[in-house]
């Protein structure tokens, strides 16, 4: 019989202690935790019942129980996961440990919401890296106040469920998924709309051999919508949830990080492989668009949250996870007078959360926004000014004014000569100009700065193509399948650029 690690009482079937509630430890791996450890995550503002999407008050058998839903995502042997994939795992493993062991809770609930910062050993003044006496308000050597630490903000309220059986979202705006080498009508794949919905919506679809571009998804779901809002029948909160699906249906398949997740778990219902472990995933990838959809609706935090919000967010981007990072900022920065660290956080987050190239109009306008924001605070940064310039050159380029767009985008790469995305739009502009050799020229600068830059490479061979360089394409293609790895082929890439 297996014993609870923290009071030695039997654990149940489930693996829960029968006395104290703890979980067994086998599920985190051998994970050994202490103050030292929960301090530390308290001090990078990471908020365990958030990361868990828990009650602060949640029993620890609930907790156990939501750990395990979410850890069943992931594979069991982690040592092959992606970095940030795996350091989501990391937090969750951490956050599991923590608040299914009574004693190591009592240790989190104490730290996070004392009134005093938690102590990590020595704490050293920022200023003049003096040690600080404990619970002194400032400095003895030079003055220099003790920095505050903001409160974990509450939980979130919780998301209400989502439609989980297997659904057709290419079939749902009116695509076919026949790059993924299966015929999804025969599937029989239901969806969550009704009959009648669906009949309305009957047009001839449009096939794929390749993925749908998210031009081609926001045209197809933008319609849907359309058809949603002002066709015949329906009550007002069955259109908007008819609404609702079809953009959950366009965030997922426009975004190149959730596509492949979803296309995968398409393929495995298409195949009859309908197992909890796949509804889990399909449930946790419409969990994060609702978030993401609630996010964009501006709720403001209130002003007890923000400073929470805020960092949480820091937690995340400490964390290497820009992306998780977001939704927060984007709460804070929707409150009266948001604080100037909102701001400068959200640009960090923006920038890293995807190449600056792929950003849409609106996150490339609140991060200028955010950047004239910072600024007007007095806390610029040494490189705001060739982001901003990178930006609005971007913002020119979307709106088809490619002088403008050349003009700021020099002066990005004049201000800072290491930013690559300013070169690497430089290139792709030149290369619609048909302007060949400066393309490459300005693909080579980006290499220069990263020599596993995908996409500038991907830019030489577009241009070498188009030029009929063919050698010199082939080698460029060849550093971006050794760059990929695997089963990628130089004549893959090739096909894959040149169409």
């Amino acid at each position: 019989m297996a014993h609870c690690p923290s009071c030695a009482a039997p654990l149940d079937a489930e693996g829960i202690c029968t006395a104290c509630g703890a979980l067994s430890r086998g599920f985190f791996r051998g994970l050994e935790l202490g103050r030292p450890q929960i301090t530390m995550a308290v001090t990078r503002g990471l908020d365990f019942y958030r990361l868990l999407e828990v009650a602060t008050d949640a029993d620890t058998h609930t907790i156990a129980r939501r750990y395990r839903r979410l850890r069943v995502l992931f594979p069991d042997d982690p040592s092959r996961l992606a970095p940030e994939v795996a350091r989501r795992l990391e937090l969750l493993e951490l956050a599991g440990r923590v608040l299914t062991d009574p004693t190591l809770r009592r240790t989190y609930d104490e730290l996070r919401v004392g009134d005093t910062p938690p102590q990590l050993g020595v704490v050293r003044c920022i200023a003049c890296a003096a040690p600080l006496e404990l619970g002194a308000s400032s400095c003895h050597y030079c003055g220099t106040t003790r920095p505050a630490t903001p409160q974990p903000p509450a939980a979130l309220p919780e998301i209400g469920p989502l439609p989980t059986d297997p659904i057709d979202y290419y079939a749902l705006i009116g695509l076919t998924a026949e790059h993924l080498g299966l015929n999804t009508q025969q599937a029989q794949l239901r969806t969550s709309a009704d009959h009648r919905f669906r009949r309305d919506l009957r047009t001839t679809s449009t096939a794929f051999i390749r993925p749908p571009t998210p031009e081609e998804v926001d045209a197809a779901a933008y319609e849907r919508q359309r058809i949603a809002l002002i066709g015949a029948g329906g009550d007002p909160a069955e259109r908007e949830r008819r609404f609702q699906e079809l953009e959950i249906a366009r965030r997922i398949l426009r975004d190149e990080r959730r596509r492949p997740q979803y296309d995968s778990l398409l393929e495995a219902f298409g195949k009859g492989l309908i197992d909890r472990g796949r509804i889990e995933s399909l449930h946790q990838l419409q969990e994060a668009i609702l978030a993401e959809m609630q996010a964009d609706q501006n709720q403001p935090a209130g002003d007890d949250q923000s400073e929470g919000l805020i960092h949480q967010a820091q937690g995340y981007l400490a964390a290497g996870l820009p992306r998780d990072a977001l939704p927060l900022l984007r709460r804070a920065l929707a409150v009266n007078n948001p604080h100037p660290d909102a701001h400068r956080l959200f640009v960090q987050a923006a920038l890293a959360s995807e190449d600056p190239l792929n950003l849409g109009g609106h996150v490339l306008r609140q991060i200028v926004r955010s950047i004239a924001a910072t600024n007007a605070s007095g806390e610029q940064a040494p490189d705001d000014a060739a982001l901003n310039a990178l930006c609005t050159g971007l913002l020119a380029r979307d709106e088809g004014h490619d002088a403008q767009a050349e003009v700021h985008l020099y002066a990005a790469v004049s201000q800072q000569p290491r930013l690559s995305a300013g070169w690497r739009a430089l290139a792709a502009l030149a290369l619609t100009r048909s302007e060949y050799d400066r393309s490459i020229a300005h693909a080579q600068r980006a290499i220069s700065i990263d020599s596993q830059d995908e996409r500038a490479l991907l830019l030489i061979t577009a241009a070498c193509l188009q030029a009929r360089r063919h050698n010199q394409a082939r080698e460029a293609a060849a550093q971006v399948a050794r760059i990929r790895g695997g089963e990628w082929q130089i004549d893959t890439i090739l096909h894959e650029v040149g169409g």
